[in-house]
């Protein structure tokens, strides 16, 4: 219990950016966004959405390997493989905030962007 008490600590000074004494949205959402850019690699990010695309399509007809996007039907098939069951209104309003550019798939740069968002 001392030890957790400890970590809780450390934790919330970490997290109270302006030493207010609360810890509120902005504050976590920088911190998270600072952890992610200090985990991640521009590297790393590029590598996993090339590994998601890959084992996304891999069993879909009329798409190759290095086709680098992601489609309704390819988030749906991530979400699938991951336990995450989605009904197909879900994945479209998923799909729809994070497709920056309107075209209704995710390429490389709206993935990176939604996950620095974080």
């Amino acid at each position: 219990l001392q030890r957790l008490t400890t970590i809780l600590k450390i934790m919330y000074e970490v997290l109270d950016l302006d030493g207010s004494g609360t810890i509120d949205c902005a504050e976590l959402l920088a911190t998270i966004e600072t952890m992610l850019r200090e985990v991640y690699t521009s590297k790393e990010l590029s590598e996993s959405f090339a590994q998601l695309c890959s084992s996304v399509i891999e069993n879909e007809e009329g798409r190759e390997d290095g086709d680098e996007i992601i489609t309704a039907k390819d988030l749906a098939n991530a979400m699938n493989l991951a336990g995450l069951y989605m009904t197909e209104e879900e994945v479209t309003n998923l799909l729809a905030e994070v497709d920056e550019s309107g075209d209704g798939t995710i390429d490389y740069n709206e993935f990176r962007n939604t996950l620095l968002m974080l």
